[in-house]
């Protein structure tokens, strides 16, 4: 474990990051020029060298800034990023150009959210301000199913851990909802979460029944169901959420799954 963070620069500020499934050394970074109201995009793959440093091995510049990304969990050197146009871009890393190797164009509005799946691992789900999921395959440009039924912005959909076909969602309507893809017409369980947007959520990937919600209202709830801040994660091993803000703090929380959680750990930068 470092004692010291490794840093290293972007050009644009940093939206979204997330660890190679396949390369544990490797990185992937979604960026946006002007915090993202505004102007282009990167997707950035770094890698943590041996001597410590963190170098930027790609980039890949979009016309519109990049609100998140995802590997591939089945494929090492592709990843897809989400796109502030709307667009979803697969990129491979081993390419001799900047040019994604598939584009996805449906979404007619931001694109907050895309995850690969964890279980099948063969497709992706991507959440949109236009308050649509859509469920796509990389090799296919049109999406095989959407799902409709927020009436607000949908910030992140997520894969169950253990269920190939169950996806939550969350919306700035302040639901949280759970989706099976074998009946995709209505969300199998609908949540009214919090009095103001939902913009994160996480599944428990060792508790198929537990989702985690965090709000614009500063609250994360943990939700239990039968079946089933800006970013936050759980940690199922040692029982914590991790949560990040707008407010610039990050807070460690302690939940065991019973007794209602401890004061928090929190830093502020």
């Amino acid at each position: 474990m470092f004692l010291q963070p490794r840093r290293a620069a972007t050009e644009f500020s940093g939206y979204a990051v997330e660890f190679s499934p396949f390369h544990e050394h490797w990185v992937a970074v979604g960026t946006a020029q002007y915090f993202g109201i505004i102007g282009n995009g990167q997707t950035v793959v770094m890698e943590l060298l041996p001597d410590g440093s963190l170098a930027t091995m790609r980039s890949f510049d979009t016309q519109d800034g990049v609100y998140d990304v995802a590997w591939s969990e089945t494929h090492p050197n592709q990843l897809v990023a989400a796109c502030a146009n709307g667009h979803l871009k697969l990129f491979d890393v081993t390419t001799s150009d900047n040019f994604p190797i598939q584009s996805f164009a449906e979404h007619t509005n931001e694109v907050s959210g895309v995850n690969w799946g964890l279980v099948d691992r063969t497709s992706f789900v991507s959440a949109s301000w236009d308050h649509t999921i859509k469920l796509w395959h990389p090799q296919h440009p049109a999406s095989m199913q959407t799902l409709r039924g927020h009436t607000g912005p949908v910030y992140n959909a997520v894969w169950s851990a253990v269920e190939a076909s169950h996806v939550a969602s969350c919306s700035g309507d302040g639901s949280v909802r759970l989706w099976d893809l074998k009946t995709p017409g209505r969300p199998v369980c609908d949540i009214a979460a919090h009095a103001h947007e939902v913009t994160a959520l996480d599944w428990n990937k060792y508790n198929p029944t537990q989702v985690v919600s965090g709000s614009v209202d500063t609250s994360l709830k943990v939700w239990v169901r039968a079946y089933v801040a800006r970013s936050l994660v759980v940690n199922a091993d040692l029982g914590l959420v991790a949560s990040c803000s707008w407010d610039r703090s990050v807070v460690m929380w302690n939940y065991t799954g019973g007794p209602p959680p401890s004061t928090p750990r929190q830093v502020k930068g």
